[in-house]
């Protein structure tokens, strides 16, 4: 029988600086007479717990659906011309063992399935016959999820995911488990990874009193940082943001996240606004609108009309559908708050999920600011995170769908490093307006390629590297200097005729490709990159990253490499 697949137990190494946070602290001894509540502690029978016992119907419906969409589509239209109640009624049957079989392997997959929360780590022991175990080191945790798929949020059921530094598919899955057991869990696992608790719960039973004071001690640079800007909980009109919930729609939109300083609340009539005026989203709607079209018209024209062709059109024609609502849905009672952990983010309405993404693990930056989006002032924030593979509309690395110039500034306030100018917040708002030629920058020399002269720039500033890019939809970049990883400039016959090179600057999880560039700008931009690889990746603990504090920047702001920066004017 087999199991599920097992990822390595230690993700390979992408960032130098996610090298393990040293051994772990030891343990504090526990009062003789205290009792198990007090020290936090449980039974060692105790540590190791099985996920929800519902957790098989959940999971079985999988199979079945697989099973019956592997047979229909190879035999739709066998079926429908030998059709009989017989043989109905026989297909029923087997539909019901298949069902049978489904719950009955997921129930003997779930029983052999336990996961355990301690000070090292999160541990998945999987496997009926062939044992495995999947382990995430603390050192290599790098962000815990909560998602809510649309059958597990009717059973009140949801899905912990834990992100581990590395390439790929590095992550562990505890599914599944109650929605009010996995926010704790979801705590408890955060706090082994900042190695702040002294005791960890195996199970998924409530967090301590004394547990909750030490998760808010976890992030003092934080901390410190919201007491030098007097920050307060408030949500824009100087109201404390204590409870989003102002009733049940309420509830149901923005459940799961109140804790925190509010950072962005997106309504749904500015998400639907948003998505009328994005050209690209509009683009893709008729594109994909065209294609089913002319997909349905060869199929009929082929094979005539009948019911079977109708059966293998149906996944063709619920494409456009399914475009528009991942799009509705990866804003949907969007809600983000700054908290000791980083931001966290809640959004979805039939799937709802809520991420978790540490501020200083964040590689780069990527501001989007489409051409209908200009005059309302919106721009959408996604980030690179290493060891987060999530890339999607409705991924943990879309920090703002779509946010206003105050909900931008708080969340690159929050999150994004100093750039190093005078004023960031004025240099990040002419690089989102300006036209690309008034911005003082690299760019290609050859006059040929036009397009790229008159919209694509980089910009090094003592910050940062930023890259500006996008005719209809403006992106700007932005790759701190301290996360570059690599470096690799690119040589051919074409590009010395032209007296051009390419160079990429590789970060955890991504590269930045800055074609074409006139030679002598290149290796210049080369030797200064090539620099900060060697002098600002020295950080061994995350504690030491630098400290997000775009927001308390302004004037007093020190050019500490200004001799090799270009300032924006």
């Amino acid at each position: 029988m087999s199991t599920p697949e097992q990822r390595p137990e230690t993700a390979p190494d992408v960032d130098a600086t996610s090298q393990a946070l040293g051994p772990a602290p030891s343990p504090a001894v526990p009062d003789a007479d205290a009792s198990p509540a007090e020290t936090g502690s449980v039974a060692p029978s105790e540590q190791r717990r099985r996920t929800h016992p519902i957790t098989p119907l959940v999971t079985g419906w999988k199979i079945v659906i697989g099973v019956v969409a592997v047979i229909s589509a190879q035999n739709i239209a066998r079926l429908i011309d030998d059709f009989t109640v017989t043989r109905a009624l026989i297909g029923a049957g087997v539909l019901v063992a298949a069902i049978v079989v489904a719950i009955a392997f997921s129930a003997l997959v779930w029983w052999f399935t336990t996961y355990m929360v301690d000070e090292d780590g999160v541990s998945l022991h999987m496997g009926v016959i062939s044992k495995s175990r999947e382990y995430a080191p603390r050192a290599r945790i790098e962000s815990v999820s909560v998602e809510r798929p649309l059958l597990a949020r009717i059973l009140g059921l949801a899905k912990v995911r834990v992100e581990v530094a590395g390439g790929g598919e590095s992550y562990l899955d505890i599914e599944y488990v109650k929605s009010a057991d996995a926010e704790d869990l979801r705590r408890r696992i955060l706090g082994v990874a900042t190695s702040t608790s002294t005791a960890v719960a195996g199970g998924a039973g409530a967090v301590g009193a004394g547990d909750r004071a030490q998760e808010a001690d976890v992030d003092e640079s934080v901390d410190t940082a919201r007491g030098a800007t007097g920050a307060a909980s408030s949500d824009g009109a100087g109201n404390t943001a204590t409870s989003t919930s102002g009733g049940t729609l309420q509830e149901v939109l923005y459940d799961g996240v109140t804790d925190g300083e509010l950072i962005a609340k997106i309504p749904t009539e500015r998400l639907v606004r948003s998505l009328l005026r994005d050209v690209g989203f509009l683009l893709g709607i008729v594109v994909s609108i065209v294609g089913v079209a002319v997909a349905i018209i060869l199929a009929i024209w082929q094979d005539g009309l009948s019911f079977a062709v109708i059966i293998a059109l149906l996944p063709t024609a619920i494409a456009v559908p399914k475009y528009v609502f991942g799009r509705i849905e990866s804003g949907w009672g969007f809600i983000s708050r700054i908290t000791d952990r980083g931001l966290r983010m809640r959004r979805g309405l039939a799937n709802t999920r809520t991420d978790n993404i540490a501020s200083g693990r964040i590689q780069r930056f990527e501001l989007r600011r489409p051409l209908l989006w200009r005059t309302p002032d919106w721009t959408a924030v996604s980030v690179t995170v290493a060891g987060i593979d999530d890339d999607s509309e409705n991924g943990a690395q879309s920090a703002l769908p779509v946010g206003t110039r105050e909900e931008l500034w708080s969340t690159l306030g929050h999150l994004a490093a100093p750039l190093g100018t005078a004023d960031d917040l004025a240099t990040l708002e002419h690089l989102l307006t300006a036209p690309a030629r008034e911005i003082t920058g690299v760019r290609t020399p050859i006059r040929a390629w036009w397009i790229a002269r008159r919209t694509q720039v980089t910009v090094l500033l003592p910050g940062a590297l930023i890259h500006r890019s996008g005719i209809v939809s403006r992106t700007v970049q932005i790759v701190p200097r301290e996360r570059i990883q690599e470096l690799t400039l690119e040589d051919d016959p074409f590009g010395r005729k032209l007296g051009v090179l390419d160079l990429k600057v590789g970060i955890a999880g991504y590269t930045l490709a800055l074609g074409s560039l006139a030679r002598e700008d290149a290796l210049a931009l080369h030797g200064v990159l090539a620099r900060d690889a060697r002098r600002l990746r020295r950080y061994q603990d995350r504690e030491h990253w630098p400290q997000p504090a775009l927001r308390l920047l302004g004037s007093e702001t020190t050019n500490s490499t200004g001799a090799d920066s270009q300032e924006v004017r």
